[in-house]
């Protein structure tokens, strides 16, 4: 069967996503922001368009603005497979019925990650932390010393759908009685988490959530390094980012899609960090993220 080219879209925002993928009988794969947009396109083409030829359709990548516009792209059947964080998939099965089918691991077989906050060396030193402070016993260190402050410090998280840039550390804050809205001069969003850490580089925030994912992407890249962003507190392991489907599609299409994915080439599988393969998991193994949200749903 002769493949359509695949057709590479950056959103605006959901109102910017139609219905034309489907009348050309292409699959539309959504993929939040967690990066810089356009890098995460190109990223993705060379296995998109290796999973087309598997799957005997076509496929259509787009982004959006923010980690919501993906959500609700497919509560709108406007996608039909998403990448997503492990917090954004717990909102996207609850509003728009998704599915998660397949996670990233490593060369070890690996599926989780951590969430960090990092901060500027001045602020690191202020606060005596040399190491990151770990887990909910961490965060609570943390916040002692941060209320000796009276507010002093100005911190980012990057999206509100966003699982290490937002959930992981709201969580462990509520956790350890830590009031962001107290205990910070003021807290704002990023974005993304790229412009989290040059956000700390560039000594526009003082402290911002981030990732072991991102944190290590940025220092390769040259782009920061650990003499101007330091970790002061890392999470506990968390799942990691899975891709959905649509709950909704028919069993043969979500077959095929998840056959596929599974036997991706090492030499163009692509995903979040430095990935060789897709493990095929199942929805409950997101249950503890979907009890993240609870906790945040009452915090906001």
């Amino acid at each position: 069967m002769k493949m359509k080219k695949t057709v590479i879209t950056a959103l605006v925002g959901l109102s910017i996503l139609s219905s034309a993928a489907a009348a050309k009988g292409c699959l539309t794969m959504g993929l939040i922001p967690a990066e810089d947009p356009k890098a995460m396109i190109e990223q993705y083409k060379p296995m998109t368009e290796w999973l087309e030829k598997e799957i005997g359709q076509c496929i259509e990548l787009k982004t959006s603005t923010d980690y919501t516009g993906v959500i609700e792209a497919m509560r709108a059947k406007k996608a039909d497979i998403a990448w997503f964080g492990p917090f954004s998939y717990a909102m996207a099965a609850e509003r728009a019925g998704a599915e998660a089918f397949a996670v990233g691991m490593d060369s070890k077989g690996n599926t989780t990650y951590k969430a960090y906050l990092v901060a500027k060396p001045s602020v690191a030193k202020e606060l005596a932390i040399s190491k990151p402070l770990v887990g909910l016993a961490g965060m609570k260190q943390l916040g002692a010393k941060l209320a000796s402050r009276n507010g002093k410090y100005l911190m980012a998280f990057t999206d509100v759908a966003s699982t290490s840039g937002y959930a992981a550390p709201r969580y462990f804050m509520y956790k350890a009685g830590i009031d962001p809205k107290k205990i910070f001069k003021k807290v704002s969003f990023t974005g993304t988490h790229d412009a989290a850490e040059l956000a700390i580089k560039n000594k526009i925030m003082d402290i911002v959530a981030d990732n072991d994912i991102s944190y290590p992407k940025m220092l390769e890249s040259g782009k920061i390094s650990k003499d101007t962003n330091v970790i002061i507190w890392e999470s506990s392991p968390l799942p990691g980012s899975p891709l959905a489907y649509r709950g909704d599609l028919d069993s043969k299409t979500k077959a095929k899609i998840k056959n596929a994915i599974s036997k991706v080439p090492q030499n163009i599988v692509t995903g979040y960090g430095k990935i060789t393969g897709y493990k095929i998991v199942q929805d409950k193994e997101f249950n503890i993220i979907k009890d993240m949200k609870k906790v945040i749903d009452k915090v906001k």
